[in-house]
């Protein structure tokens, strides 16, 4: 049964459950519970949605961002995984992939409801890889749909089961567009703000050396917003779809390159080190 909730526990309060976590011992586990929250009448807050769409580079609108209802929920996650329940440790999950779908565009002063939940859990060859899944619903209708995967590290192998992207070819190269995006070393904190993510490897560069970072680490949901935000100009209505899967972390601050190629129904695109052969993340809008 799906427990609803009307407002949420204090962000300190979900932060001190989330280091307690760090004393689970999952083991050999292969599957997760299906654990599901609800979250009734959500309404963002102006002030959040215009200090989101700053940090993040996104023009200003009557409806909100596509990655948006992700992160007005965030602390619904947390607590979804701090419940005992829940049987991981918070610190150290790491996100590999997202995938959004927004059946219709959710106007900015809409009031909606929120349910997340546990998905399907798979074994690969680094860890434990399970999908947490959103819903976003208004009037009983489901408008804005999320999965994001989340996969908990056992030890040695790869990121994940996910597959790379086709390698684009010749052509591809020729019809690419690119920019330069910049992260400034604060970009972490200022989308703490207004994310509620205050996880300390994306804060500063002394909290980020503790989990063995040489810097902070931008949010991988922040990466995916300055994307959003670069290519908007190259759709001629809201999306529908926005897929991303991260590679390696965006060490603060940088200077990356946006590569994107035009595709007849959107744009895939690639978020580059500048300086190295570095994939930060690969995507595509449409």
């Amino acid at each position: 049964m799906t427990a609803t909730l009307h407002e949420l526990p204090s962000p300190l309060s979900l932060y001190l459950k989330a280091a307690a976590s760090a004393t689970r011992k999952p083991g050999k586990l292969s599957r997760l519970p299906p654990l599901a929250l609800r979250l009734a009448g959500v309404r963002p807050d102006a002030a959040r949605l215009a200090a989101y769409c700053e940090v993040c580079g996104i023009t200003p609108s009557e409806v909100l961002p596509i990655a948006f209802p992700q992160v007005a929920v965030t602390a619904l996650h947390m607590t979804l995984m701090t419940q005992p329940k829940f049987p991981l440790p918070l610190l150290g999950l790491v996100h590999v992939s997202n995938r959004i779908e927004q059946r219709r565009p959710i106007g900015a002063g809409e009031t909606w409801d929120a349910e997340v939940r546990i998905g399907a859990s798979r074994e690969v060859r680094a860890g434990l890889e399970f999908d947490l899944l959103t819903d976003v619903t208004i009037d009983g209708e489901v408008v804005w749909t999320a999965v994001t995967t989340i996969i908990h590290r056992r030890g040695g192998g790869g990121s994940g089961g996910k597959r790379p992207p086709p390698a684009a070819s010749a052509d591809d190269a020729r019809l690419a567009r690119y920019q330069v995006l910049k992260a400034a070393a604060d970009t972490g904190r200022r989308y703490a703000r207004v994310s509620g993510d205050y996880n300390p490897i994306h804060l500063y560069a002394a909290t980020a050396k503790l989990f063995g970072f040489p810097r902070a680490i931008a949010h991988g949901m922040w990466s995916l917003a300055r994307c959003v935000g670069a290519l908007e100009d190259q759709l001629a209505t809201p999306p529908t779809v926005l897929e991303v899967q991260f590679k390696q972390p965006l060490l603060l601050p940088a200077t990356v390159s946006l590569k994107s190629l035009p595709e007849s129904d959107g744009v895939r695109f690639w978020l580059l080190a500048q300086k190295s052969s570095k994939v930060h993340l690969t995507g595509a809008l449409r």
